[in-house]
């Protein structure tokens, strides 16, 4: 039984991404901890300015992946790597081109971006080159998903997260201050995109082949907004909390919206994994069906487990973690705890419908996103009234998006 367990496809994908990524996450939150310390109130609160502008710079990151990755797996039944190899150069030629161009066109609000807030205009556009990793890595990464090698693809993930790590702490530490921890960034980035081709040198090594890739942009659309909306829906509770609510209040929101993303990425790995796999078997004419319930399975465990321990522990668990001062909170990290796990759920599903073909409408995606927004303004009378709208738009979307299965069947 045991046996037969570890030799599932999709139970060893996902453990070795599993792994993986929340080491990579485990690193992410030590480089923000040992910047927050070793910059200080100040040049921090810089920082997490021009890290919330990347994380909106980053929106179409995760979308080339999925795409690549899709098309990729499409190839991959029919050992096709010439066809993979065509996909990899025309998906990087493209990425440089778009990633010069809107660098370009962003300059302006960049310039407006350092003024407004008081930020050097240089530091700003040194963090803007960001953008050309945000088209690139997706290409490699995508490839290596689509191939269902997850073990490079993990790999590469904890290198960008740890070469990060340690050159932020060398450069902040003999003094470059921001600048040190935003050329981390970037270093961490490049690296990761150079080592990304090392585990591709095989399918690098193919001839070319010619492959058709005129609906990409018609089938790309519906995975772009799809993905933007369920981003949206992890972000916009605390960019309104800020309005709604005084600074130290918002602040306090902001733990337990990061508390809820270690649900979502803790889980991120059992969709990543299934992608690829439920791709392959739609490709191949197969029912997809056993991918996509274990997959659903495994999602659900790990969500109730976590929810377990903010419903046992939320005081103890919010101390620990945060300290004492975050303590308000604790009454609402099971409710936003909830409404990421429904999150987690309906990514699951959207990207099971993406890798079998389902059609997925744009201003449907678009709808739960609004419905977010309206809920969030009526119940803002209270942090925990607002946990509640979290909540339940999470479940709308999670409801919605097994409409969207079930429509497709």
């Amino acid at each position: 039984m045991i046996k037969k367990i570890v030799s599932n496809e999709l139970v060893r994908g996902s453990f070795v991404l599993f792994i993986t990524f929340n080491i990579f996450n485990i690193l992410n939150f030590v480089f923000q901890f040992s910047m927050a310390r070793m910059l200080g109130p100040v040049e921090y609160g810089v920082f997490a300015v021009l890290m919330s502008m990347l994380y909106f710079m980053a929106i179409p990151s995760d979308s080339i992946q999925t795409i690549v990755s899709r098309y990729t797996s499409k190839f991959n039944v029919k050992e096709e790597n010439g066809k993979i190899k065509s996909l990899i150069t025309k998906s990087l030629k493209k990425g440089i081109l778009f990633a010069f161009l809107i660098y370009l066109l962003l300059i302006p609000f960049f310039y407006l971006f350092s003024y407004f807030l008081n930020i050097s205009f240089f530091l700003v556009l040194l963090t803007g080159l960001m953008l050309f990793t945000f088209f690139l890595i997706p290409t490699t990464r995508g490839v290596l998903q689509g191939q269902k090698r997850f073990n490079s693809l993990g790999i590469n993930m904890v290198l960008d997260s740890g070469i990060k790590v340690l050159i932020s702490l060398y450069l902040v530490f003999i003094g470059w201050s921001v600048y040190g921890a935003v050329l981390s960034i970037l270093l961490g980035s490049f690296i990761a995109l150079i080592l990304s081709f090392i585990p591709l040198r095989k399918t690098l090594s193919e001839k070319s082949k010619s492959a058709n890739f005129s609906g990409i942009y018609q089938y790309s659309s519906p995975i772009v907004f799809s993905i933007l909306a369920i981003l949206l829906m992890q972000s916009l509770d605390v960019i309104l909390a800020k309005r709604f609510f005084s600074p130290e209040v918002a602040g306090q929101y902001a733990v337990a919206n990061l508390i809820g993303k270690m649900i979502f990425f803790g889980t991120l790995a059992i969709s990543k994994s299934m992608f690829p796999l439920s791709s392959e078997k739609f490709d191949d004419g197969k029912n997809t069906n056993k991918i996509f319930y274990r997959s659903l399975i495994i999602v659900l465990f790990l969500c109730v487990s976590a929810l377990l321990v903010l419903l046992l522990f939320p005081e103890l668990f919010v101390k620990v973690l945060f300290g004492e001062k975050y303590l308000p909170v604790s009454n609402i990290i099971f409710n936003i705890g909830l409404a990421f796990s429904f999150i987690s759920l309906s990514n699951l599903v959207v990207l099971y419908c993406i890798s079998v073909n389902r059609k997925i409408n744009t201003f449907y995606m678009a709808g739960f996103v609004i419905i977010q927004v309206i809920l969030l303004w009526l119940f803002k009378s209270s942090l925990y009234s607002f946990s509640i709208a979290m909540m339940i738009s999470s479940l709308l979307l999670f409801i919605g998006s097994l409409i969207i299965i079930k429509k497709g069947r």
